[in-house]
């Protein structure tokens, strides 16, 4: 048996799930002290952009539905949970005329700045970057509309999936 085997595939999953929801704060540490705040900030937002872009190959790639605000919320959770593991809970509402409500009771990244000390505010940067590109990624006619964030001290990330462009 090859030695990586050894390492159970659920217990990969989560330990992979487990760096990646750490990446922002150990950028943070890395870079904070050599770079403004702008200039941080429009790196680590180009990143997780491309990441959250990601969420749209997986959604292709396993044929996810994605013709409707339901689809889209389903494939962003789908998709975002592989990347963030377990500790990522959500559940989906329909919540009108081709809106979902997304709601967010459990955050990896959070947990992650919970567990050294951080502000969970240092990790919404990136969560809102990915999330912003990933939606559209899923059905460029639906974006993202926040309206709470655990990361700001709220007890559950609400987002509405919803067409593009309505405010």
């Amino acid at each position: 048996m090859d030695v990586f085997e050894r390492i159970p595939m659920d217990v990969r999953w989560k330990l992979a799930a487990r760096e990646i929801s750490a990446l922002p704060l150990a950028y943070r540490r890395a870079i904070r002290d050599g770079a403004d705040d702008y200039l941080y900030n429009e790196v680590e937002r180009a990143a997780w952009q491309e990441q959250g872009r990601e969420v749209g190959v997986i959604a292709r790639a396993f044929g996810m539905p994605t013709g409707n605000a339901r689809g889209v919320a389903e494939a962003f959770a789908a998709a975002t949970r592989v990347f963030f593991g377990p500790e990522y809970r959500y559940e989906i509402q329909e919540s009108g005329s081709d809106e979902a409500l997304l709601t967010v009771r459990g955050c990896a990244m959070v947990a992650r700045a919970d567990e050294r000390g951080e502000d969970p505010l240092t990790v919404c940067n990136a969560c809102h970057a990915y999330a912003n590109a990933a939606i559209p990624a899923l059905n460029p006619d639906y974006a993202p509309k926040y309206r709470s964030s655990i990361c700001a001290g709220d007890r559950a990330c609400s987002i509405a999936v919803r067409p593009a462009g309505r405010e």
